[in-house]
Parts: C-alpha cells; sequence; structure tokens
C-alpha cells in the first residue's frame, strides 16, 4: 500500500517504512509523531482510490528521525565590464521523516435524534 500526500506544498509517494527527506524544518521535536491529513491518493493492489470525499478519511503517520541542513548553494551573478559582482549562499533546512502507518480514521456514527421536548404557550 502506498500514498500520495502533502507536505509542506510537496507531494511525496509514501509506503509504510519509508524514509523521506523533506525540504522544509517541520516545527516538532526529534523522535514525536506528527499526522498529514492531506492525502492526494491510495492504492492498494488492484484497489485505487483518489475520490476527495473518501480520501477525507485516510491520514498518513510520520516520525521525525532528525532535522539537518542541505550542503551549501553558492550564487554568483557577475555583469561583465560593469564592475558588478555579487556573491550570495543559501543552506536548506531539512526534516528526516519515516513513515509509520497509511491509515483511515473510522467514522463516527451519527448519535440518534431525541425528539424535541414540546414548548408550552401562555397566554398574555
Amino acid at each position: 500500500m502506498f500514498a500520495i500526500v502533502e507536505i509542506y506544498g510537496k507531494q511525496y509517494k509514501v509506503a509504510k517504512g519509508d524514509k523521506v527527506l523533506v525540504n522544509s524544518k517541520i516545527d516538532v521535536a526529534e523522535g514525536k509523531t506528527i499526522k498529514f491529513d492531506s492525502v492526494k491518493a491510495i492504492s492498494d493492489k488492484d484497489n485505487s482510490i483518489f475520490e476527495a470525499k473518501d480520501l477525507a478519511k485516510y491520514n498518513v503517520s510520520a516520525k521525525v528521525l532528525e532535522h539537518s541542513r542541505d550542503a551549501k548553494v553558492t550564487i554568483i551573478k557577475k555583469k561583465r565590464r560593469k564592475g558588478y559582482q555579487r556573491k550570495r549562499g543559501h543552506r536548506q533546512d531539512l526534516t528526516l521523516l519515516q513513515i509509520q502507518s497509511i491509515s483511515a480514521t473510522k467514522t463516527k456514527k451519527p448519535a440518534a435524534k431525541k425528539p424535541a421536548a414540546k414548548k408550552t404557550e401562555s397566554k398574555k
């Protein structure tokens, strides 16, 4: 079974036990569990689910393994014969997640409606 889930604006194909490197720092401590509700698709052998109303009851839970930073990317701009040079750098924050489960939440049965009490009219 695998799912396509949206995590911080990007879509990832995940299965139970997978490790996913996410391109943003998730504000959750290492070792804690986080749930993602924005599941885009579910597939299991012969069965695939793409309907939004069916996907609304699914969620993906993942454990935060570590927070790190990517290698430095250097950006150099130069215009020849103009004396213009600019050098900047950037390091992207990363979060390593381990997918623990892809599960459907159980739908609650609606509570039985009690008949409303009749109001007595008072004469004025």
